[in-house]
């Protein structure tokens, strides 16, 4: 991964997670944050590891999977401009849920979870936006499994009869 130090505020700005955030929120983010371009078919973290740094998607995509035994890594989710991947980081302990491969060479905001925590210590309402948006992500997220799940059922249900 090579890191690099472009414009960075108005990087995060452009970025659809950050939709909203003010321009101090979006300056508090920075100082925990870096600018990173990553080649394709590059692991960014693994599950069940144990990471500080969640990312988001600023161009590229970026493939979770899940290990499923006798299967290998599923993939169950591309991610794109504007998402969020790592956020295990953000708001756990840090293990990671899923492995996060580079599909395209990506460019990435690379943000540190301690830091982050730190700075919504200090500014509790930088730490309500914060939670706020990964909720939303989080909801989506469980919905799009919900959604596999039902086609899935489906699938299988259909097959059956």
């Amino acid at each position: 991964m090579i890191a690099e130090q472009p414009n960075l505020l108005k990087l995060l700005a452009d970025s659809r997670f950050a939709e909203g955030l003010s321009n101090s929120h979006l300056q508090s983010l920075c100082r925990a944050a870096r600018h990173i371009r990553v080649p394709s078919e590059t692991k960014l973290f693994q599950e069940g590891s144990f990471e500080d740094e969640v990312f988001i998607v600023c161009s590229g995509h970026v493939r979770l999977s899940m290990n499923v035994p006798g299967q290998d890594d599923v993939t169950f989710l591309t991610a794109g401009p504007g998402d969020l991947v790592g956020w295990s980081g953000l708001i756990s302990d840090g293990r990671m849920t899923a492995t996060a491969t580079t599909v395209e060479e990506t460019v990435l905001i690379g943000i540190s979870g301690r830091r982050v925590q730190q700075l919504c210590e200090i500014e509790p309402e930088l730490g309500y936006v914060l939670m706020r948006r990964v909720a939303q992500i989080l909801s989506r997220r469980l919905l799009a499994t919900r959604l596999q799940l039902l086609d899935l059922f489906h699938q299988n249900t259909g097959a059956a009869q």
